[in-house]
């Protein structure tokens, strides 16, 4: 009779673990319970020790085959393809939606509307393009412009023809 418990309790731990790594649809979890439970069961014919022993190896080898599975399986095969790779990271900090670069450098640089400016479009100074708005005027694209405020991260610009 200990020979079957034996048996059927490294059958319940294979099933285990071949539950973390295969998706079974719960069968093999279902095939690992019960040889769990009638491993403990036949254990605790033998005796009450023999039954707590079985016992205790149960309740301690579950959580641990979740646990390595758990860390294990979005390194097999199936794991990545089903979960996501993490998100790059900022180098920087910064508030959700808001630049952390400095445009005080372009304030009174000239360049040229790549989109129009209704009142907001892309513009090209120095061949670098950045995002831009106007004084409240609509500009059409490939104007010069001239950059007349930094407001934040936002670049104020105007038409050239504008300004005397």
């Amino acid at each position: 009779m200990l020979t079957y418990a034996i048996i059927l309790l490294m059958l319940g731990i294979f099933f285990a673990v071949l539950e973390a790594f295969l998706p079974s649809g719960g069968v093999l979890g279902f095939l690992a319970t019960a040889g769990f439970v009638v491993s403990i069961v036949l254990a605790f014919r033998q005796g009450e020790n023999t039954g707590m022993l079985f016992l205790a190896i149960v309740l301690v080898t579950v959580p641990v085959v979740i646990i390595f599975g758990l860390k294990m399986f979005p390194h097999t095969p199936i794991g990545k393809r089903m979960i996501l790779a993490r998100a790059a990271q900022p180098t920087e900090p910064s508030a959700a939606g808001v630049s952390t670069l400095d445009f005080s450098s372009l304030l009174g640089k000239s360049g040229k509307t790549v989109t129009s400016l209704r009142p907001s479009g892309t513009i090209v100074i120095d061949g670098k393009r950045y995002s831009a708005v106007s004084r409240g005027k609509m500009l059409d694209n490939n104007m010069e412009i001239t950059v007349v405020r930094i407001d934040g991260n936002s670049i104020v610009v105007d038409n050239i023809s504008n300004q005397s």
